[in-house]
């Protein structure tokens, strides 16, 4: 019962939290504080962008790598994403390699490549 109730609080957690950063609500003066705008993009611009820009990404999981690292196919090349453990969990999602998925999640440079750091993912 406490593992359910933990896995609720946690999930209610996640979800204010992807609300709060990928929102559409108002984004004139005032909105927000960290004044960072969510772009949907594809890998190949992904790559170009600066650490901590948030982006939505969709395509392809097609692979494991190790570590909670996968590779994300979409039309334009490939990137790493890093995806934490919980997150399947919490999320409930089982996705393989021919599912189309949208992924939300900010650039992180790791060894002067960037990588996705995702917060949130969805089939489609």
């Amino acid at each position: 019962m406490k593992k359910f109730a933990f896995l609720c609080i946690g999930f209610l957690l996640l979800a204010l939290s992807v609300n709060t950063v990928y929102g559409q609500g108002f984004t004139g003066p005032g909105a927000g504080t960290t004044g960072r705008q969510v772009q949907t993009v594809t890998v190949m611009q992904a790559r170009s962008l600066p650490e901590n820009s948030l982006v939505i990404l969709t395509g392809n999981i097609v692979q494991s790598i190790g570590r909670e690292k996968y590779t994300f196919r979409d039309s334009t090349g490939d990137i790493v994403i890093d995806v934490d453990r919980d997150l399947w969990t919490l999320l409930g999602l089982s996705i393989n390699a021919n599912d189309r998925v949208e992924i939300r999640g900010e650039i992180d440079i790791e060894n002067h490549a960037a990588e996705i750091d995702v917060r949130y993912i969805r089939k489609m």
